[in-house]
């Protein structure tokens, strides 16, 4: 194994602060008191050896599945983690993962050993995925297939139809489709539903982290067959031992809530995405492919110059961050978070139109 240096990582630990700051693709960050959580409903210690039992049922139940499918872990970046250490564990596998990608969707499969491969989402298709070029990449060397629903960086959605397409293509191979769903539940109703149910060779990696503000609980999940979680225990025993139990116990209590949290921010995205949609229209030198849901789109500049040089310039014009699109293997994109009021948004997006001005 070797784990180099993630970009993606170093950069928005290290970027500083921004008087702006629309690089976040998860909502703003919620407090205990704002959640009703007091110190009377704490407890440090507990049992916990493979998870908290009654966050474990709390997940089972939301996505209806056995106890035995849910597997925690700290934040969907531990799920990954796993994931790969246990599917990758005797090396030299291919992994299919889609780009553009999330810089750790590939990265830490290959510092498992994993010998990655491209699944192209084209840009003038609609980040779309073509089944058939799909299939033709399949086959017995590839461990299993690695994609964001929402897509991250686009905010584009996958059809139900699609993704079953898809697990069906990679089972006649003995293939597992991994879906990565953290950004999934921006979406309502059915759309917004697991994929885990539509096959047996389907993984789903999630947690509390974007839809939800909860970042500081780490709650993240992983929905497998039973004998994937039975072995990704062991392989808990050799890296955290255990998760934490105060962590555990909070994220519990905050299933019954999911449903208000997310109705907080829900007029406010919609206000921001009519608003972003209109500047991009009267833009000439922009064009985007409108995101299913969720706080991220990811303009592409078309003429002028590239998205990283509209960051650079944008940070030190007008102290405002925003992420470069070379960190989501595209230059001439950038990805713009929209969890901000209403006239910063708009305060922005007036900056941008007089630099590509």
């Amino acid at each position: 194994m070797e784990f180099k240096p993630i970009k993606y990582m170093e950069w928005m630990k290290t970027r500083g602060h921004a008087k702006y700051d629309l690089c976040p693709s998860g909502v703003s960050n919620l407090s205990l008191k704002e959640l009703g959580v007091g110190i009377e409903d704490l407890e440090i210690y507990g049992e916990n050896s493979y998870g908290y039992l009654p966050l474990i049922q709390a997940i089972a139940k939301r996505y209806q599945v056995h106890e035995d499918n849910v597997m925690l872990a700290v934040g969907t970046s531990f799920a990954l983690f796993l994931v790969c250490a246990l599917l990758l564990n005797k090396g030299g596998n291919k992994v299919l993962v889609e780009r553009p990608a999330y810089e750790p969707l590939w990265a830490v499969p290959q510092a498992f050993g994993g010998q990655i491969v491209r699944l192209d989402r084209k840009y003038e298709q609609g980040y779309a995925f073509d089944l058939d070029e799909f299939e033709k990449q399949l086959s017995e060397n590839v461990k299993f297939v690695l994609l964001t629903n929402l897509h991250n960086p686009s905010g584009v959605s996958l059809s139900t139809s699609m993704l079953k397409n898809m697990a069906e293509a990679a089972n006649k191979k003995g293939v597992f489709l991994v879906v990565d769903e953290v950004y999934l539940e921006f979406l309502d109703g059915e759309v917004g539903q697991t994929s885990f149910h539509l096959a047996d060779n389907i993984i789903v990696i999630s947690s509390l982290t974007k839809v939800f503000g909860l970042p500081g609980l780490r709650c993240g999940w992983i929905l497998a067959p039973p004998e994937i979680v039975e072995k990704m225990k062991v392989f808990l025993d050799y890296s955290l031992v255990e998760g934490v139990f105060i962590g555990e116990l909070i994220s519990s209590k905050m299933f019954d809530q999911l449903a208000s949290i997310k109705l907080r921010k829900k007029e406010r995205i919609h206000q921001n995405v009519n608003l972003i949609k209109g500047f991009i229209e009267d833009e000439s030198c922009l064009t985007w492919i409108e995101p299913s849901g969720g706080i991220i789109c990811f303009p592409r500049i078309e003429s002028g110059l590239s998205g990283d040089e509209l960051a650079r310039i944008l940070r030190e014009d007008f102290d405002t961050a925003v992420i470069p699109g070379s960190l989501f293997e595209s230059p001439q994109h950038f990805r713009l978070g929209m969890d901000v009021e209403s006239f910063v948004l708009a305060e922005v997006l007036e900056h941008i139109k007089e630099i590509l001005a």
